[in-house]
């Protein structure tokens, strides 16, 4: 029993050959297209196939089935020649409620109607599948496929911008005011969006790979994967900010756009002694191309993904019994549309008041602190570091599994507005799994994990704002401070997971 993997271990030189694996790419391809939605670390998957989801992620040093050469391209050398292909179902839960202001707030910049709205729900399937090839003792090769992404909407709910001021103010329908004025009498400069009402976005993110593993001794090997990375986006009902923005053309209600790109995930795994396993994987920035109709929104129109290092841990505590550790870190702080943070007074002094004041001239200047520029607000995410824990037992032809991670949740601890256009704010998830050995080559895995419901609680400072003017009532700005008559929003997040997996070997 070696401390890698618990049932594969193949010396001997099995067969190679594609198979149908274009019929299962295109299967998946045709899966991802309804935005998926997932339990998560911000973008980030707790782990990849349905064994590691069983554990909460962990199983960085552990070489079960194909889908560990998703995480850890090094895992292919200590596999035999198999498949695997996982389907799972996510039922998100998720949205905001924004409360009553305080007596004491005449002027605001932007608040959201008291009221509860859902953001995120729906059944959203998630799709993976790993090949790997054993060419003879040493070597390995494979590819393999992994979506993820967030979708969320909202609707039933209004927004009031520049609240007071007069011949300014607008209160639209929509959460953040994209559709059309609540009454004739209000929105004279048209800030409403006049479009779609009801807010959202969909992020679809898939991750194709092709690795090369190589078995240095029989107890370490490394691998390599080159990646390719796709992109679909599509936001809605943020019309109302296309007067803060670069680019007003480019912020919302465009359709779904396009995006590609790639970088390169390596890994090492080593079994230390017969009982201890290391694992260790690390995945590059993956850079892409500009989402081009939407570079009014997104800093700089591209989205790329975040460098990610996995490092695991297993011990083989007694005969088919492990106990697996894993860290994680993925580091959102480094991908400016995902990192820059929503400054309430920054905002307000260099593009909301500028913007309002010159709202009737034509060709407005490009500013720092509006929307799509370098400087300007993004979703004020941090960088994570998630800790989980697995554990796998064996018993004839059945294993069980369990898991448990926290750390995940990215969102910093000031930023309203994100946490209410996307809640990605889970932090803990609990697992379960089981897989049954069908005959000596097929395997059936299930997994459930549950992203313990969360909520946090932001205060909206553009709620409340006071208003400096000059003696001729010439306005210059407003202070935006945190006080006790601001707007609190609350947000909330669980997601339950089932995932289905078939795991098979062609020796």
């Amino acid at each position: 029993m070696n401390a890698i993997g618990s049932r594969h271990r193949h010396e001997s030189r099995p067969r190679t050959g594609a198979g149908n694996g274009s019929r299962v790419v295109a299967l998946i391809l045709l899966i991802c297209i309804s935005a998926p939605a997932r339990s998560s670390n911000g973008l980030n998957a707790p782990g990849n196939g349905t064994v590691q989801l069983g554990m909460a992620g962990a199983g960085t040093a552990m070489a079960e089935d194909a889908s560990a050469t998703l995480r850890n391209p090094a895992a292919g050398a200590w596999l035999s020649n198999s498949r695997s292909f996982d389907l799972g179902v996510a039922i998100p839960d998720g949205g905001f409620r924004a409360s009553e202001l305080g007596g004491n707030a005449p002027f605001g910049l932007l608040d959201l109607a008291p009221a509860q709205s859902t953001s995120v729900t729906g059944f959203f399937p998630v799709p993976s599948f790993a090949r790997n090839w054993r060419i003879n003792d040493q070597f390995a090769a494979g590819w393999g496929l992994t979506a993820s992404g967030l979708a969320t909407e909202s609707g039933g709910s209004t927004a009031t911008l520049a609240r007071g001021v007069p011949a300014f103010e607008a209160r639209c329908n929509g959460s953040f005011g994209g559709g059309q004025p609540l009454s004739a009498s209000t929105d004279l400069l048209n800030l409403c969006g006049r479009s779609q009402d009801k807010l959202g976005v969909g992020l679809m993110q898939v991750l194709i790979s092709g690795h090369g593993a190589y078995r240095i001794s029989p107890t370490l090997s490394v691998g390599m994967a080159p990646v390719v990375a796709l992109q679909l986006l599509k936001t809605k009902g943020l019309g109302a900010f296309a007067a803060f923005s670069n680019e007003p053309d480019r912020v919302t209600d465009n359709g779904n756009d396009f995006s590609y790109g790639g970088g390169i995930r390596v890994g090492l795994l080593w079994e230390a002694m017969p009982s201890v396993g290391v694992g260790f994987a690390y995945q590059s920035r993956l850079y892409t191309t500009e989402f081009n109709q939407y570079r009014g929104t997104i800093i700089g129109g591209s989205l790329d993904f975040a460098p990610t290092i996995n490092v695991g841990l297993q011990i083989l505590v007694a005969p088919e019994q492990r106990l697996l550790f894993d860290i994680e870190h993925i580091a959102y702080s480094g991908i400016r549309p995902l990192a820059n943070t929503v400054d309430p007074q920054r905002f307000t002094d260099t593009c909301f008041v500028p913007r309002l004041i010159g709202r009737s001239l034509p060709n407005p200047q490009p500013l720092d602190g509006c929307l799509g520029s370098p400087n300007g607000p993004g979703f004020g995410w941090q960088s994570v570091t998630v800790y989980k824990f697995g554990y796998q037992g064996r018993s004839g032809r059945l294993s069980y599994r369990a898991g448990y991670s926290f750390g995940g949740n990215p969102v910093r601890s000031d930023q309203a507005l994100p946490v209410a256009f996307a809640p990605a704010i889970t932090d803990q998830h609990a697992s379960v799994g089981l897989s049954w050995r069908w005959s000596q080559r097929l395997s059936v895995n299930w997994a459930l994990i549950y992203s313990v419901a969360n909520r946090v609680s932001i205060t909206n400072a553009l709620s409340n704002a006071t208003p400096t003017v000059l003696q001729d009532g010439t306005l210059l700005g407003f202070r935006v401070d945190e006080d006790p008559d601001d707007q609190v929003i609350d947000a909330y997040l669980s997601v339950w997971q089932s995932q289905f997996g078939l795991a098979w070997t062609f020796d």
